[in-house]
């Protein structure tokens, strides 16, 4: 007998939390479906990993859509300079009248937790590339395969991803079937703006009268210094390296932390300037480049990857002129429909956005390992917020009117 619980939790504090705590020994698993069946499970290292991905990389482009980090370019590059040498990369994979598959990596030091291949440089992970139309189904059958192959998995954890999205829900729900716990946890705010056929004045336009007002005074202020204050932007492959040698400066001088991977912003940089997408903004005064921002834009999409400014240089505020320049020349020469902040709920990304989205993780721990049951059993109890706990702990009201 199946003896377990299952909830649909809603709320602020836990983003629809869909529960499902099994306590059985009886296998869940639905009976596999002709696509199921036709699905396969590939386990690579990385060096195959490469070659599997360079042999579908115009798959991954058509699939990709307008996620620039589901890109075959990206993939490759991710894999390249953050892949270690001992992860081990599992993709479940169908090919029939069409294509679809999941990459997710694990370390060998935990072979049993699986991962998304993605990481703080990812703003957005695409659990499904496909070219199937019934996107739901392509997801079950990989799942199915996974879980078929996988059966020591205990946890598999997935981000980040867009709340809102079909694929999303898909993913929670073909866990949930093969009764697995399933948790979305929060990751972060995504701000953007939506301009098709904006030019720079329409956009201004519509801000808030204390930003143009800001920008004006702040781009004067700059523009007082004469010659010496000048903007630019690099776009091709001619002028990258000494442009990024100047955003490594600016870097240097402010307030952000070393990168992890110190080539991967100036490799990435490479591959925007030769495919065309490159924005590299540079601000300097005199000889000094006193602020950067590494913009890339594809598919009618500016979107805004890395920037910092000297601090040393902050009273002539560098860093607002410098962006201000490259809304400008997104909106009056590319002409794009978007402009995306990627990743972070800074506060002065909605004085120039107009949208924001919620990217959120997706946890699934296997109940029937004692790793996933472990981790489901915590995660089950720190979603217990302080009103749950007082109710649990104090159900007539604490004593003596004392809050907990």
């Amino acid at each position: 007998m199946l003896m377990g619980m299952s909830w649909l939790i809603a709320g602020p504090a836990t983003e629809n939390l869909i529960v499902n705590m099994n306590f059985a020994v009886k296998d869940a698993r639905p009976a596999s479906s002709a696509r199921s069946a036709t699905a396969l499970l590939h386990v690579l290292n990385k060096a195959e990993t490469l070659q599997f991905v360079e042999e579908r990389q115009d798959f991954l482009d058509r699939a990709a859509g307008k996620n620039p980090f589901a890109s075959s370019a990206w993939t490759l590059h991710f894999i390249r300079e953050v892949a270690g040498d001992d992860w081990i990369f599992v993709i479940p994979h169908c090919q029939d009248e069409d294509e679809s598959l999941i990459l997710l990596y694990a370390e060998r030091r935990a072979p049993h937790r699986l991962l998304a291949v993605a990481n703080f440089y990812t703003s957005l992970y695409s659990p499904l590339i496909s070219s199937a139309r019934d996107r739901s189904a392509a997801i079950d059958a990989l799942v199915d395969r996974l879980l078929a192959r996988q059966r020591d998995c205990a946890t598999v954890d997935l981000g980040p991803l867009d709340a809102d999205s079909p694929d999303t829900a898909a993913l929670a729900s073909a866990f949930a079937r093969h009764g697995w716990y399933v948790k979305r946890y929060f990751r972060f705010g995504n701000w953007s703006h939506a301009c098709q056929g904006q030019s720079f004045e329409d956009y201004m336009a519509g801000r808030d009268g204390k930003i143009r007002h800001t920008w004006q005074r702040k781009t004067k202020k700059f523009r007082s210094l004469g010659p010496a204050a000048r903007l630019e932007i690099i776009t091709d492959s001619q002028g990258v390296e000494a442009a990024m040698d100047a955003y490594e400066a600016v870097y240097v001088q402010s307030w952000k932390d070393s990168e992890h991977y110190p080539l991967f912003v100036r490799h990435w940089a490479r591959i925007c300037a030769r495919e065309g997408w490159l924005r590299l903004g540079l601000a300097w005064i005199g000889e000094v480049p006193v602020a950067a921002q590494f913009w890339f834009t594809l598919h009618g999409r500016a979107n805004i990857f890395k920037l910092a400014y000297d601090q040393r240089y902050a009273q002539w505020s560098p860093g607002t002129v410098l962006g201000a320049y490259l809304f400008q020349y997104s909106l009056d020469q590319d002409r794009v429909a978007e402009i995306d902040y990627l990743t972070g709920d800074d506060s002065y990304k909605r004085d120039w956005m107009s949208r924001r989205r919620q990217r959120i993780g997706l946890l699934a721990c296997n109940t029937r390992t004692w790793r996933g049951l472990t981790q489901a059993a915590w995660e089950f109890a720190a979603q217990l917020s302080s009103p749950w706990r007082r109710r649990f702990l104090f159900p007539g009201g604490p004593k003596g009117g004392i809050s907990p």
